[in-house]
């Protein structure tokens, strides 16, 4: 009986570990639409109808017309092969979506406020599909 008992232990410690690698990869990876809050956080990609997203960091970065540094949120777009780095910034307090364009469609990422669904939380961004800018 003691061969038994054992055996299912080992058998119940495989599946608790199966079951935290599961949760471990669900978390990594989000799907997503288009138009609502979306939960970001640094190696996390979300997969949206048309490419994926991750959160690579922020950075810090002044220029030449302004002495203080500018606060960048760096993103990591990617659909299949081709791969592009997304930048968004309050910058002057102008708080608007930055247009970017991946597979020759056009889409909108917005931080901290929402032109739709109003203010956001330091860790949420919203995408929406776009025309071309102008």
């Amino acid at each position: 009986m003691k061969n038994n008992s054992t055996l299912g232990f080992l058998f119940s410690g495989l599946l608790a570990t199966g079951a935290l690698v599961s949760c471990e990869y669900a978390v990594s990876e989000q799907k997503a639409s288009y138009g609502t809050r979306v939960k970001y956080e640094v190696g996390k990609k979300i997969e949206f109808p048309d490419f994926t997203i991750e959160y690579v960091g922020e950075r810090r970065k002044s220029g030449p017309v302004f002495p203080r540094p500018f606060l960048y949120d760096d993103f990591k777009v990617s659909q299949g092969t081709t791969e592009k780095t997304v930048s968004w910034t309050a910058g002057t307090g102008d708080i608007g979506p930055i247009d970017f364009e991946i597979g020759g469609k056009h889409y909108q990422i917005e931080l901290r406020h929402s032109d739709k669904l109003g203010n956001l939380k330091d860790d949420e961004l919203v995408i929406w599909q776009s025309s071309p800018p102008l």
